[in-house]
């Protein structure tokens, strides 16, 4: 037969199941609780020992680190006040006003790596360590900036050769204007219409550049259309005159007014050569006397069919 178990049994035993999940439960939250205290502990000792490091470094670089960036400041205030000395000295001994800020920023650029230098050796860096540092970071620098390492290079290129100076009119990289100044990394042109226009100097160094200023005198060119059927030879023998009465049209080479046949027009060339100075000034006035003639004279042009 099978015993019947009694209800008190089985309550004794349920009862001795739940003291045991009870301590074993007591035992992982016991060994959970020393884990986390160990863990905090470690965590606090870790962060006493870095706090401990950060007051010794302090202690011992501090001063250094002070004394440093003084002598940072004082020696770039004292670079400046140098680089103004020096190009009022340059202004002047009448040196081109274009090649100044070049010369004035590369000054400037080796003078503040110096003092870089002088400082870190102060503050005791292993210099041997950080010019190999420095080459290896020269390396990378060199070859993400190579474009701008080439605009310095052609920077020195264009004070070498010196195709240009300030004030000279130019063109060159699909652009023209004034020459306001050669910089470090762009030379600085002022267009007739007075805007600024900066060309990277590598480019500039290495492409066409047209001097209109660096002659004396310059060949004015003036284009006449005429309709068929008219005088050429009279007009053109009074557009010498015009270009005669001018006085600031050079007597030589001699002014001249050349003829070309097309199938729809007959075109004029006035030429005359004029000073350098005076090209804009007397382009506009021939210009102007010359239609105010066509004008007065009723002398047709062709007209452009659409």
């Amino acid at each position: 037969m099978l015993q019947t178990e009694t209800p008190s049994a089985a309550a004794e035993k349920l009862a001795e199941h739940a003291d045991k999940v009870a301590t074993n439960v007591e035992s992982v939250t016991t060994a959970a609780t020393q884990s986390t205290v160990e863990t905090v502990k470690q965590s606090i000792d870790m962060i006493q020992q870095l706090q401990q490091k950060g007051i010794n470094l302090l202690l011992d670089y501090g001063p250094k680190i002070l004394v440093a960036l003084l002598l940072l400041w004082l020696g770039f205030k004292l670079t400046n006040f140098l680089c103004k000395r020096i190009k009022k000295l340059m202004v002047k001994r009448e040196v081109d006003s274009s090649l100044v800020p070049f010369i004035i920023q590369v000054i400037s650029i080796v003078l503040k790596i110096l003092i870089i230098l002088s400082v870190i050796s102060i503050i005791g860096i292993p210099m041997t360590s950080f010019i190999a540092l420095l080459g290896a970071m020269g390396l990378a620098i060199g070859m993400a900036f190579s474009g701008t390492l080439s605009n310095i290079a052609g920077g020195v290129v264009l004070l070498v050769l010196r195709p240009f100076k300030s004030g000279d009119y130019i063109a060159a990289q699909g652009t023209e204007g004034t020459v306001k100044s050669v910089q470090i990394f762009t030379t600085v042109l002022i267009t007739p219409d007075n805007k600024t226009i900066s060309i990277p100097n590598g480019p500039l160094s290495s492409g066409t550049i047209t001097n209109f200023s660096l002659l004396e005198t310059r060949r004015l060119d003036i284009n006449i259309k005429l309709a068929h059927g008219v005088n050429a030879s009279l007009i053109a023998s009074d557009i010498l005159n015009i270009l005669n009465q001018d006085q600031r049209v050079l007597k030589e080479p001699e002014p001249v007014v050349l003829t070309q046949i097309t199938e729809s027009s007959l075109t004029l060339s006035s030429r005359v050569w004029v000073k350098t100075e005076n090209y804009w000034d007397v382009h506009t006035t021939l210009s102007k006397n010359i239609y105010q003639y066509l004008f007065d004279n009723k002398i047709d042009v062709p007209i452009v069919k659409i």
